[in-house]
C-alpha cells in the first residue's frame, strides 16, 4: 500500500512517515490544557459533591475548545495556515475561560454585584410543577462565595492561573516551532 500523506487514511494520520513530526508538543499542551482543568473540576463536583455555580460552569464550555483545536492540530500539518488557525482558536477558548475567571474572580471578592446562583436542571416535561420541583430541588450555588480555596487561592482565581500559564507554555512552543522551521528552510 502506498502513503499518499498523512490523509490517506485515518491509520495514517498516526503514522505519518510524509510528516515524521507532525505529532509535537503543541497539541497536547492544547489537549492536556484543556482536560486537566475538566477533569479537576468533574473531580470536585462529582467527587467532592461541590456544586457549581453559574460561572463556574461557563468557565468550562470553552475547554471544550480548546481540546477540540488540540485534536485538529493532530490532523493538520505542522506550521500550516489551518495549523496556526487551530492554535489561535485555542488561545481564544483559554483567553475566553481566563475572562469568565477574572470576571468570577470578581463577584467572589465582592467587587462585581451578582445576584444570581441557582444551578437548576430544567424538567422534562414542561410542566409547571416540574418546574417549581426542579428549582426547589436544586442546589442554591451563590456565585459570590467560593466553594474550595488552595493556597488561598479559589477555583476561579486557579482557573485564570491555569489559563494564563497553558498560554504562556503555547507561546513558548510556538516560538520554538517558528525557530526549528527556519532552520529547516
Amino acid at each position: 500500500m502506498v502513503n499518499r500523506g498523512c490523509g490517506a487514511s485515518f491509520m495514517n494520520m498516526f503514522r505519518c512517515t510524509s510528516h515524521p513530526d507532525k505529532i509535537v508538543a503543541m497539541a497536547s499542551i492544547l489537549i492536556l490544557g484543556g482536560v486537566i482543568p475538566l477533569g479537576g473540576a468533574l473531580v470536585a463536583q462529582y467527587g467532592f459533591q461541590l456544586a457549581p455555580c453559574h460561572y463556574c460552569l461557563l468557565q468550562r464550555y470553552p475547554y471544550i475548545l480548546v481540546i477540540a483545536m488540540g485534536v485538529l492540530l493532530l490532523c493538520v500539518r505542522r506550521m500550516g495556515t489551518p495549523w496556526r488557525l487551530a492554535v489561535a482558536f485555542g488561545i481564544c477558548g483559554l483567553l475566553a475561560t481566563a475572562t469568565l475567571g477574572i470576571l468570577h474572580s470578581g463577584i467572589e471578592m465582592g467587587l462585581i454585584a451578582y445576584t444570581g446562583g441557582c444551578v437548576a436542571a430544567s424538567p422534562t416535561d414542561g410542566s409547571i410543577e416540574a418546574l417549581r420541583a426542579a428549582i426547589a430541588a436544586a442546589p442554591l450555588v451563590a456565585c459570590d462565595q467560593a466553594m474550595a480555596y488552595f493556597a488561598d487561592l479559589s477555583m476561579a482565581t486557579w482557573n485564570v492561573i491555569w489559563a494564563a500559564f497553558v498560554i504562556f507554555l503555547i507561546a513558548l512552543q510556538y516560538r520554538f516551532e517558528r525557530r526549528r522551521d527556519a532552520n529547516r528552510s
